[in-house]
């Protein structure tokens, strides 16, 4: 790992794993450009993914801390017997932690599939038309109103939602930023809250992913013999991912998120036409 690279690869896993346009369709271009698709870094993979995971921490670390207080204070509930799941009776925190926690149940569809899903990593023509779908995604997200939804009045029903689209996101190219946030804004949440929602839902998944990766490092037993540019890729991409989040707030609340369609429907079939047709 040069640190060319992984400044590269680090601004490119920040920006794109919150921007709308598909994470882990970009790091599939970038490593079938960079011809190094037979051989990934899972180190690198690991501290990138804790940049971003350090990013969203950053930026969200009141809800994070509130959600912090719930999980203790809904154990000690569990265990006085006093844990109430009827939303009339939950504080705007507790029902949040519910409602991410229901959010985040649909992602256990996508074990019998996994082998499935991996292989299309291996695959730029494939995402490229992902990136199309999720084109079509964000045109849709511009033509959505503000709603009225906010984290005391989520419903089961909208969890599920938002929950089944960050499903959807597992498949290299469909952007999970983008396929959240367009389903929570079409559940009714307010635009803000779609976002929060959207990027704290994030977490438990990317720490769920850098604590199975760190697994398989430790498996490997491959280490570096230069460190200084896997911390530098993993500050770049926490660092980017920082300001991608900021760039996704603002436009979102001016209703220009769409934007980031034209983008992707034109990485999308340039990647089509390159690797389909030209590599």
């Amino acid at each position: 790992m040069t640190t060319l690279k992984a400044v590269l690869l680090g601004a490119v896993q920040g920006f794109s794993e919150f921007l709308p346009i598909s994470s882990s369709g970009h790091l599939v271009i970038f490593n079938h450009l960079l011809a190094s698709q037979g051989s990934s870094d899972l180190l690198f993979d690991v501290l990138v993914h804790l940049g971003t995971f350090l990013a969203v921490i950053a930026v969200f670390w009141k809800d994070v801390f509130r959600l912090i207080f719930e999980v203790f204070a809904m154990l000690r509930d569990l265990f006085t017997g006093k844990l109430r799941f009827r939303s009339v009776r939950l504080s705007p925190s507790r029902n949040f932690l519910y409602m991410l926690i229901v959010s985040l149940l649909p992602l256990f569809f996508v074990l019998p599939f996994k082998d499935s899903i991996e292989a299309l990593f291996q695959n730029p023509v494939f995402v490229g038309f992902a990136l199309l779908v999720t084109g079509g995604i964000l045109l849709l997200s511009g033509r959505l109103q503000n709603g009225r939804i906010g984290m005391s009045s989520t419903t089961v029903s909208n969890a599920l939602t938002v929950g089944f689209a960050q499903l959807f996101a597992v498949i290299p190219g469909i952007s999970r930023s983008g396929s959240t946030i367009t389903a929570g804004l079409a559940s009714g949440f307010k635009r803000d809250y779609a976002v929060r929602y959207s990027f704290i839902l994030s977490l438990p998944t990317t720490l769920a992913a850098v604590l199975l990766e760190v697994y398989d490092v430790s498996k490997s037993g491959v280490l570096p013999e230069r460190w200084a540019p896997y911390l530098i890729g993993m500050a770049v991409a926490a660092v980017t991912g920082y300001a991608a989040i900021g760039l996704v707030k603002l436009l979102v609340r001016e209703n220009k998120f769409s934007v980031f369609a034209w983008y992707c429907l034109v990485v999308g079939t340039a990647t089509i036409l390159y690797f389909g047709f030209i590599y």
